[in-house]
């Protein structure tokens, strides 16, 4: 998705888009040794791709959190401008409190809803399955709260 929003390519369905950046956050994957040979292996276009990785609270720099930092996260991608994606990865480390709490988790994904309203930027969220889930509705699967699939307008498998 980030190669063909970087290149201005040609989607599944047939869909030309323009050209566009893509800002991402990974607390997983370094994105020098591995996330940027991803990117370019699929064919990005690497000066589209924007990683957050250190922020500066209170004159120290620290890791970007994505639970108490997403105010700077909506400066980022307004300073990049034209920004069709924003990725978290994973994205519960965007919920500070129980991540298996439905209430908890809608509250602590209301930031990036509000993000991508404000910024017109569609907002992934990376999730893994549980294990010994087989067989069950893949909503299900997801780790954490049913929230994390019922919230997304879209939740794509892999």
């Amino acid at each position: 998705m980030a190669a063909t929003l970087t290149r201005g390519g040609c989607w599944p369905s047939g869909e030309q888009t323009d050209p566009t950046n893509v800002v991402i956050w990974s607390g997983e994957d370094d994105p020098e040794d591995t996330l940027a040979g991803r990117l370019i292996a699929s064919g990005a276009d690497m000066s589209r791709v924007f990683f957050v990785q250190r922020v500066l609270t209170r004159g120290e720099r620290c890791a970007f959190d994505p639970a108490t930092d997403m105010d700077l996260l909506l400066t980022r991608i307004q300073r990049v401008g034209n920004v069709g994606m924003a990725m978290i990865d994973p994205l519960v480390s965007a919920v500070a409190g129980d991540s298996h709490k439905n209430g908890e988790v809608r509250r602590a994904l209301q930031p990036l809803v509000d993000l991508a309203q404000l910024t017109k930027t569609a907002v992934v969220g990376i999730s893994h399955f549980a294990k010994s889930s087989n067989g069950r509705d893949p909503v299900e699967r997801v780790v954490g709260s049913l929230a994390f699939g019922a919230l997304a307008r879209i939740v794509m498998a892999a």
